[in-house]
């Protein structure tokens, strides 16, 4: 089953899964962008480490944080075209019928996954504001980049239950 949108009945209309995929492939781009705004900073700082001795202060650690953020923003776009990595060896004889069925199921499975994770990583960045976590080199806020966190799970959720009502 690929899972490009035209071959999806739109729930609640063609334009609820044009929304959908409008946002989705925003936060893919956003993501996509964040990542290469990552790299640059990577060369940049071991550029300056080799040659000047002056690498960018608490270049890791804003990796770390850019890097989760834009593999997030990936999840809803991967989530409405279907195309999350799937092993389909024990089920690769089964029928259309129990293969849609299946991944209706898997898909619903998703959403109240991510839906949850959204829930508890919002809880999550209230309470690390609340704690007043800052990183060690930069002393960046740490609830901004979980925060940022927050709308790709709640995206993918949506997504997942958008595909689970198709199936």
């Amino acid at each position: 089953m690929g899972g490009h949108v035209s071959e999806l009945p739109a729930v609640g209309g063609r334009g609820a899964t044009r929304l959908l995929l409008t946002l989705t492939k925003g936060f893919a781009l956003t993501g996509g962008a964040l990542f290469i705004g990552m790299i640059v900073l990577s060369v940049v700082s071991i550029v300056g480490r080799k040659l000047w001795s002056a690498p960018i202060n608490g270049d890791l650690e804003m990796l770390q944080m850019g890097t989760g953020i834009a593999a997030a923003a990936f999840f809803p776009y991967c989530t409405l075209m279907g195309e999350h990595l799937r092993v389909e060896f024990f089920t690769a004889k089964l029928s259309v019928r129990v293969h849609t069925i299946l991944d209706g199921i898997a898909n619903l499975l998703l959403a109240i996954a991510m839906g949850m994770l959204a829930w508890r990583t919002a809880i999550q960045v209230h309470e690390i504001y609340e704690a007043g976590e800052v990183s060690v080199m930069r002393n960046i806020p740490i609830w901004i980049p979980v925060m940022c966190l927050v709308p790709s799970l709640a995206l993918t959720a949506i997504c997942g239950l958008n595909r689970a009502l198709h199936h």
